[in-house]
């Protein structure tokens, strides 16, 4: 088998890979700015969700570091990074803010949620349609 068959046809092009690509890195260089160092250098007293939050972070952080390298194949990381934005701007921060009740913790959550829109614009919407939507599932036995 040479290396060329064991390339699939993904019919994404190499321009839209480079932004995908601009995608991990701004999800994995800042998840890793800001979770790694919670994991290496928490206290004792480090338990609960937080500890749980920042291990699932840092968790992506490194998958997304895998998703420079696979861009396409690692795409279901980039979903559920907008997926779990996307709900919570919708059902945390736009009633919060309709409310007249975004703290200043409210609002730093809602700007770094903001950046899903660097992952919406990067994700190839038709590909993912194809083979997430119109494609035969995959079997169950």
């Amino acid at each position: 088998m040479t290396p060329n068959t064991l390339v699939e046809d993904v019919d994404v092009s190499l321009p839209r890979l480079h932004a995908l690509r601009f995608g991990y890195s701004v999800l994995a260089i800042g998840l890793a700015i800001e979770a790694w160092p919670a994991v290496l250098h928490h206290d004792s007293s480090w338990r609960g969700m937080e500890s749980i939050v920042y291990c699932i972070l840092a968790a992506i952080s490194l998958l997304a570091f895998v998703g420079l390298r696979h861009p396409v194949k690692m795409l279901p990381l980039l979903l559920f990074e907008s997926a779990w934005k996307l709900i919570w701007l919708s059902a945390v921060a736009l009633p919060a803010w309709l409310s007249d009740r975004m703290d200043d913790e409210t609002w730093g959550y809602t700007l770094s949620c903001l950046l899903v829109v660097i992952f919406l614009a990067v994700v190839p919407w038709p590909y993912v349609f194809r083979q997430y939507v119109l494609a035969p599932a995959e079997r169950w036995r």
